[in-house]
């Protein structure tokens, strides 16, 4: 009798191995449908079903940032930021609502040692002021697309209605550029004009 016992017990011990085995080798483990530019896109073109295509793909962490199966309606009303390349997996930053192309102007934005950027990326602008012991940090413009990342600066995409503003930052005012990683919220930076504050703000949670 204990010889049946041991018996099924090891066919069962067995069993649940190849289970695990069978789930670990499984080559679409991890993997999701996501779209993919389906042939080399212009910027400002539409995302319509005949420019885009599924691809399997082995996501590492999340895949928030891509456009899933499901997704098409969505991507049929919007419109390629800059230009994508054929196999190029469609991100979120590489496409702004179609309503907003009417109304686009390139400035040019001088900015010392601005971290890398490419197209499609947010900036937030801010601004430095004042005496070098009293210097005051803050805000000029939050969440701006950026278009290029170029020798001394960035090329910033603006409405008509804002250009003249950020033109004049941009030869009057000493800017500063913060570049936001695609998929991160909206930017919180306040003005900062003491080493006190500094401190007290950046040890905020």
């Amino acid at each position: 009798m204990k010889r049946w016992l041991v018996a099924i017990a090891a066919l069962m011990i067995g069993g649940a191995v190849s289970a695990v085995l069978l789930v670990v080798s499984n080559p679409d483990r991890d993997t999701t449908e996501v779209y993919a530019a389906g042939r080399d896109i212009s910027t400002g073109s539409l995302l319509k079903s005949d420019a885009i295509a599924l691809e399997r793909v082995h996501v590492m962490g999340t895949d928030a940032l891509l456009f899933t199966r499901g997704d098409e309606a969505k991507l049929a009303n919007l419109h390629a930021t800059h230009e994508l390349s054929s196999g190029q997996l469609i991100q979120r930053s590489d496409v702004a609502a179609a309503s907003s192309s009417a109304d686009r102007r390139l400035v040019f934005v001088p900015v010392k040692d601005a971290p890398p950027a490419i197209a499609g990326s947010k900036v937030d602008l801010l601004t430095i002021s004042g005496a070098p012991d009293h210097l005051f940090v803050a805000p000029f413009a939050l969440g701006i697309e950026v278009r290029a990342s170029v020798a001394g600066g960035l090329i910033i995409v603006v409405s008509s209605k804002d250009a003249s503003a950020f033109v004049y930052a941009a030869s009057a005012m000493q800017l500063v550029a913060v570049i936001a990683e695609p998929g991160s919220a909206n930017g919180a930076e306040v003005p900062v004009s003491s080493p006190d504050q500094a401190v007290a703000v950046a040890a905020e949670p």
